[in-house]
């Protein structure tokens, strides 16, 4: 028998693969589920071209081209013993019952079944449990992506090379109508690190002993991470906005529409979005907590929470009501007032906007697994997380210690800590200037 790959359409930028069978005289069509970019294919040896700017993603579809090849093979092996030619309707038959074969296999060596077993019978909190959840269905579908399945031996550095590929190159709409996005080597490393605690725990020095794989601790097999690298506003950025009122004039660049209904509705948005956002400026908390607290004792001069992620034992931390807070408050703000995080961060972008935030700012980010720099208006740059950066960096800027910040932001080591506030050399400078060592005469 004879198998080779052909190209579903030429003339498009990307097209998928076909696969042709010619076995006893009979031509049999099937599609392999691979596609690849038209330029990078080889029409003499039937596979991509592994060049420079293509040869990870190019060996990945040789790799799955090669496993179907040994799929079609498996299927037909009957036949050839036999010296029968199969139909078409055989031939897909045999593919489907390996699959379900693969599926059903649920061995002692298979990852995925003790992978599942771990976080589903785990004391998790839901945020860790979400991400373990999340991984297994990554690893679900890379199996199927690459006709494969993850025994605890595969977990190797072939593997993890090529996942980190895979996840890296891939792309997602973060909401609707909004542009493409690749996701972020944080996202990877947050895979990497839910598969390295299961190998961990089922590994050579685990009570379970499953496995004899310790490829896995190699340094090259690593839990990948970069610092985001964003925004904060200063306290006079901040100070601009809490003093901003939005009137009927001077939300005009933000709402054109002139119907008084809906300029009341985009004032009164552009106060909830503003009193919200300060909240966490002047807390250091993620949004998921400054967006739900409900109530402050005025009289004890504290805020008080239990945040959703980010500490230990469910503890509660303990921040006082700075006075941006108290005047808010004063004002008749009513914490508990219902907004969703995707309208606090539209409308905190417009509110920056209309204060003149509005200078270009540089930020790098890893995209696709590559760096790439993004120039854009630091209004634009502005989202709901820029309040925690603004709240952890100004309080440090303050000269209030990086240890008593770390009980608000759940940073475990200073080191991670300072590489998360946003602090240039200018302000590092004067926040030297100001310490009394420079300031000693002896």
């Amino acid at each position: 028998m004879n198998v080779n790959y052909f190209l579903k359409d030429s003339k498009k930028d990307r097209s998928s693969i076909s696969a042709i069978i010619r076995f006893k005289g009979f031509r049999y069509k099937l599609a392999p589920g691979v596609s690849v970019l038209t330029e990078f294919w080889d029409q003499g040896k039937h596979r991509a071209e592994e060049k420079k700017h293509y040869k990870e993603e190019a060996q990945i579809i040789n790799i799955q081209l090669d496993r179907f090849e040994n799929r079609i093979k498996k299927a037909f092996e009957p036949h050839i013993l036999n010296n029968t030619a199969p139909s078409i309707d055989e031939v897909k038959k045999a593919l489907v019952e390996q699959e379900n074969k693969s599926k059903d296999s649920e061995s002692k060596d298979s990852f995925l079944y003790y992978f599942k077993e771990h976080y589903e019978n785990a004391d998790y909190k839901i945020q860790t449990w979400k991400k373990y959840n999340t991984t297994y269905n990554w690893l679900v579908k890379y199996e199927k992506q690459f006709s494969t399945r993850l025994t605890f031996s595969s977990i190797d550095l072939t593997f993890y090379t090529n996942f980190r590929h895979w996840i890296l190159t891939k792309k997602y709409r973060p909401k609707k109508d909004a542009p493409l996005k690749h996701y972020s080597l944080n996202y990877f490393g947050s895979l990497i690190k839910c598969i390295k605690v299961v190998l961990n725990e089922t590994g050579p020095n685990s009570i379970l002993k499953l496995h004899n794989n310790t490829e896995y601790k190699n340094k090259k097999f690593k839990t990948e991470a970069e610092t985001a690298d964003t925004v904060y506003l200063s306290t006079s950025e901040l100070d601009r906005i809490h003093k901003f009122q939005p009137n009927y004039t001077n939300i005009e660049p933000v709402c054109e529409d002139k119907r008084v209904n809906q300029r009341e509705r985009k004032i009164e948005a552009l106060k909830i979005a503003k009193n919200k956002f300060l909240i966490g400026c002047y807390t250091a908390l993620r949004v998921s907590d400054f967006n739900r607290l409900d109530e402050v004792n005025m009289n004890t001069g504290f805020i008080s929470i239990k945040p959703i992620k980010g500490t230990r034992k469910n503890e509660n931390i303990i921040i006082p009501i700075h006075p941006v807070i108290r005047e808010i408050l004063n004002g008749g703000f009513r914490l508990d007032t219902k907004v969703s995080e995707q309208k606090i961060n539209k409308h905190i972008k417009e509110i920056c906007q209309l204060v003149g935030i509005t200078e270009m700012v540089t930020i790098a980010r890893t995209e696709g697994g590559k760096v790439v720099e993004r120039t854009a208006p630091k209004y634009e740059l502005v989202t709901n997380h820029t309040a925690r950066r603004s709240g952890a960096s100004n309080m440090f800027l303050a000269g209030i210690p990086a240890i008593s910040i770390m009980k608000i932001t759940g940073h475990k080591t200073e080191r991670s800590f300072l590489k998360y506030i946003k602090i240039n050399a200018e302000e590092n400078a004067r926040l030297l200037a100001d310490h009394p060592f420079f300031n000693s005469h002896n």
